[in-house]
């Protein structure tokens, strides 16, 4: 549902900002019923290939082909991959824009909604809040007594564990991982719509909204990933293998940053000898 939302959202963001470029307020509606599936789907797949030893192959093994196929299919118990999410549905919608809306320059109409992707994002990590999941390190109350005591009051569990099945030491909060990432998604989604713009000026090119979002992206998740309960780094989960998480995580978001910039440079190269 919270995923549902952000993802509304985003399309509103995106028609209206198609709009104030002379396309119809409607421009994006059709375009989403078929990004929005493909990115669940390849949420869905992102997940399964980063965890598969660890979550899927034991029941394919030790339950039998039917059940390894519907834990598979099953995502009521967690696993979407916004990695997976955005790829598969940006490149569905590029692919529907080629054949169903000729004629539009294909980098133009993706600044329109690319950078949206981080406003869903930010609003569907509160799916995390209302599963008391994914959050980050057990710390002192005091760490985070600026925060509303309503979203604290859930980041808390005493001698119980949370929805996740997780048990905080005694006196200790999470850190509340959702509510960082979704500041850092809608600063970075308004550093991404307006100021590569501002930076680049007469030298923006049609593309660089859309790259630029790989790049943020890379940024967020090397900011993140450290900060998070090694039980809830995906392809892991255990304190034992915590620094190799790290690591792999590290250079996941350092290959969204060197691909965003590397495709910005390429925007401007091409274009140049084009010209």
């Amino acid at each position: 549902i919270i995923i549902v939302f952000g993802a509304l959202l985003a399309l509103f963001t995106s028609n209206y900002r198609a709009h104030k470029d002379g396309f119809g307020w409607d421009f994006f509606d059709t375009v989403f019923l078929v990004a929005f599936p493909c990115g669940i789907i390849g949420a869905r797949i992102w997940y399964i290939i980063a965890s598969w030893k660890t979550e899927f192959l034991n029941v394919f093994q030790y339950s039998g082909f039917g059940a390894g196929m519907a834990n598979l299919f099953d995502m009521r118990s967690g696993g979407l991959a916004i990695q997976g999410g955005a790829i598969f549905g940006v490149l569905a919608a590029l692919i529907f824009c080629k054949f169903r809306r000729k004629g539009t320059p294909l980098l133009k109409i993706a600044d329109f909604a690319v950078p949206t992707i981080l406003i869903g994002q930010g609003i569907g990590r509160w799916g995390n809040f209302f599963n008391q999941e994914v959050f980050g390190h057990a710390v002192s109350p005091d760490a985070w007594d600026f925060v509303p005591s309503w979203i604290m009051n859930n980041m808390q569990n005493g001698k119980e564990s949370m929805l996740s099945g997780v048990v905080l030491p005694s006196g200790s909060v999470a850190v509340p991982l959702f509510l960082v990432e979704s500041i850092l998604d809608l600063c970075f989604f308004f550093l991404v719509a307006y100021g590569i713009k501002a930076v680049e000026g007469k030298h923006y090119k049609d593309g660089d909204e859309t790259f630029g979002y790989f790049f943020s992206y890379g940024i967020i998740r090397m900011l993140m990933e450290p900060l998070r309960n090694p039980l809830f780094i995906m392809g892991e989960g255990g304190t034992d293998a915590l620094s190799r998480s790290q690591y792999k995580s590290f250079w996941m978001g350092l290959a969204f940053i060197l691909v965003g910039i590397l495709l910005i440079v390429l925007n401007h190269v091409v274009r140049h000898f084009c010209k």
